[in-house]
C-alpha cells in the first residue's frame, strides 16, 4: 500500500502554530510540518478556535487549574473550521466544507477514554497515550488535523444564507454543545423544570440558551444579579426565574421553593464551588424521583443528603463533556432554528486575534468574557 505524502495534496507543507513549551514562559509562533491525512483523520483550516475565559490559567501563570498536558503543545480545542483534506475513508465531508470541530476525542476501540483535545490528556495511561499521538495539538494554528468523528458538517447555505447567521456566530457551538451532553444524558424533558447552578459562566449560561431551545422551564442560580437579569430577558414571562445564590443553604432552598418543585438540577460548578450553597439546596430542592445532574469542574469531594437522596429516589447522573451524537443533536437544533444564536439572543464577540496578539487575547478572554461573550482566534481570516 502506498503512503502519502503532503505533496499530493493541496496544502502547504508547513504550517503555524501557536506553541508552549511552559506554563511559566510565553509560546512562539513556530513552523510544524503539515499532519498527513491519514485514515480517519481530517485536516481543516481554523476560522474562529474559541479561547476559554480561563485560559490565562491553564496555559500561563503557571497553570494554577493543574491541567495536565504534554509540552510541547499547539492548544486550542474546538473551532469553526474549513476543511483541507479528508482522508481515504470519508463517505461525506469534502473539501472545503464548513464544519464544527469538536473539543472531545474519544478511543476509537474504547469510547469511555476521553481527552480534550489540546488542553487536557486526563489521568489513565488510556488517556495519556491518546494524547500522545496525532491528537496532541489543537487548533490554534493555521492548520488541525482532527478525528473523522469530530468533525461536524454544517449546513453553511442555511444556517449563512437563510438564518443569516455570521461565521463569527457559530462560535457559540463550542459552548452550547457542553452543557447539552448533560441536560440529554438526564432526560430533560419538555415542560420540566431545570434548575441551573450556577448559571452566570460562559459555559453554565449557554446551558440555560440549550434548555429552554428543549422545552424545559429555567431556574438560573447565581451570584452576579446583572447577569441573572440579562438570563431571564431570554424568553418570554415564567420561562426563566433567577434566584442569587446567598451562602446559605437555607435560604437558597427557601428562595428556589418559591417556583416549586424542580424537576433537574442541573451542576455545572466552577473548581472552587465546593463548599457552595447552592449544590445542597439544589438537591433538597428536587421532588421524588428528580435527577441531577453533575457537569462542573470541582476536582474533590462534595457533600450530598444522603437520606434525602435514598428516600426521595433521586437519581444522579455524571457527565463529560458529550457524545458525538449529542454534537451532531446540537447542530441539528441551531439549523432547524430551534436553538437560536448570536446577537438576536444577546450573544457577542468581545474579540478576535490572530496568533501573534495572544497575550492580549488571554487578558481580554479573563477580563471581558463570561455569559454569551466569546473570544477567539482567527487563524484564517474570510
Amino acid at each position: 500500500m502506498k503512503m502519502a505524502n503532503v505533496a499530493e495534496y493541496s496544502f502547504p507543507e508547513t504550517y503555524t502554530g501557536l506553541v508552549f513549551h511552559s506554563s511559566s514562559e510565553p509560546p512562539t509562533i513556530a513552523t510544524l510540518p503539515t499532519p498527513i491525512p491519514t485514515a480517519g483523520t481530517v485536516i481543516v483550516k481554523p476560522l474562529y478556535s474559541i479561547i476559554v475565559q480561563y485560559a490565562n490559567e491553564i496555559f500561563t501563570n503557571g497553570n494554577p487549574r493543574g491541567y495536565k498536558y504534554p509540552l510541547p503543545l499547539v492548544p486550542g480545542g474546538s473551532s469553526i473550521a474549513r476543511v483541507v483534506a479528508i482522508p481515504s475513508d470519508a463517505t461525506s465531508l469534502k473539501p472545503g466544507q464548513l464544519v464544527f470541530v469538536e473539543l472531545t476525542v474519544r478511543g476509537r476501540d474504547d469510547p469511555n477514554v476521553k481527552i480534550l483535545r489540546g488542553f487536557h490528556e486526563g489521568f489513565t495511561n488510556g488517556t495519556k497515550r491518546l494524547m500522545s499521538g496525532e491528537w496532541r495539538n489543537g487548533c490554534w494554528a493555521t492548520l488541525s488535523a482532527a478525528p473523522m468523528e469530530s468533525v461536524h458538517a454544517l449546513d453553511e447555505d442555511l444556517l449563512v444564507g437563510k438564518l443569516g447567521y455570521k461565521l463569527e456566530e457559530l462560535g457559540s457551538l463550542s459552548q452550547l454543545v457542553v452543557p447539552y451532553g448533560g441536560l440529554a444524558d438526564v432526560g430533560l424533558k419538555p415542560g420540566e423544570t431545570v434548575l441551573i447552578a450556577p448559571a452566570t459562566g460562559s459555559f453554565s449560561s449557554a446551558a440555560v440558551h440549550v434548555a429552554l431551545a428543549m422545552g424545559a422551564r429555567v431556574i438560573a442560580m447565581g451570584r452576579n444579579e446583572m447577569a441573572l437579569a440579562e438570563l431571564k430577558k431570554l424568553a418570554e414571562p415564567g420561562r426563566v426565574e433567577t434566584v442569587k445564590i446567598s451562602g446559605d443553604t437555607q435560604e437558597d432552598m427557601d428562595a428556589i421553593s418559591k417556583f416549586g418543585p424542580i424537576d433537574v438540577f442541573f451542576d455545572i460548578s466552577p473548581p472552587q464551588a465546593s463548599e457552595s450553597s447552592h449544590i445542597k439546596a439544589g438537591v433538597m430542592s428536587l421532588r421524588p424521583g428528580g435527577r441531577v445532574n453533575l457537569m462542573g469542574g470541582i476536582p474533590g469531594d462534595i457533600k450530598l443528603p444522603y437520606w434525602h437522596i435514598s428516600y426521595n429516589g433521586i437519581t444522579i447522573k455524571g457527565t463529560f463533556m458529550n457524545t458525538t451524537q449529542q454534537a451532531k443533536e446540537l447542530i441539528k437544533t441551531v439549523e432547524r432554528g430551534v436553538l437560536k444564536i448570536g446577537s438576536r439572543v444577546g450573544m457577542s464577540v468581545i474579540g478576535k486575534f490572530g496568533l501573534e496578539d495572544w497575550e492580549n487575547a488571554f487578558r481580554i478572554a479573563a477580563a471581558e468574557g463570561g455569559p454569551g461573550k466569546s473570544a477567539y482566534f482567527t487563524p484564517n481570516r474570510e
